[in-house]
């Protein structure tokens, strides 16, 4: 036998559903909101660069790079380039000595080769350079 219980009708209407409704929307609207800021914050751009002022902040960038010089950009130079630490700690470190012998020849003459070597976000952090062969200039009679 099943009973119905049954409720006189009230005068005023219930508001308890209209703020649960209410209170639902606001949270699910926050959560929303701070998963996206959490997600901006570690995927993003800001959590991409390292702390140099002039970070790009790249994706994929690549590990390494090759720079030919030639003698007038060797003279004039990019202090970023010049600043920049050796790769083995000094110039004469016998580890890479290959390396800069295949780097002289693929310098120009009276000019550079410079490979940079690059973090994740693009930023150089070492060098390892070759000069190419000194040629004199001619001299006019």
């Amino acid at each position: 036998m099943i009973h119905f219980l049954i409720m006189p009708p009230s005068s005023k209407p219930t508001s308890t559903a209209s703020s649960t409704a209410t209170a639902t929307v606001s949270a699910a609207t926050a959560a929303f909101a701070t998963t996206l800021i959490s997600i901006e914050f570690c995927c993003g751009l800001r959590s991409r660069k390292c702390e140099k002022p002039g970070c790009k902040g790249l994706k994929k960038a690549l590990e390494f790079d090759l720079q030919l010089q030639t003698e007038d950009c060797a003279k004039n130079g990019s202090k970023r380039i010049d600043c920049l630490p050796w790769k083995g700690g000094s110039e004469a470190n016998p580890d890479y000595e290959c390396l800069r012998a295949e780097l002289r020849r693929m310098a120009p003459p009276n000019g550079r080769a410079v490979l940079l070597f690059r973090v994740r976000c693009g930023c150089p952090i070492a060098k390892l350079e070759g000069w190419g062969s000194k040629r004199g200039r001619r001299h006019k009679k």
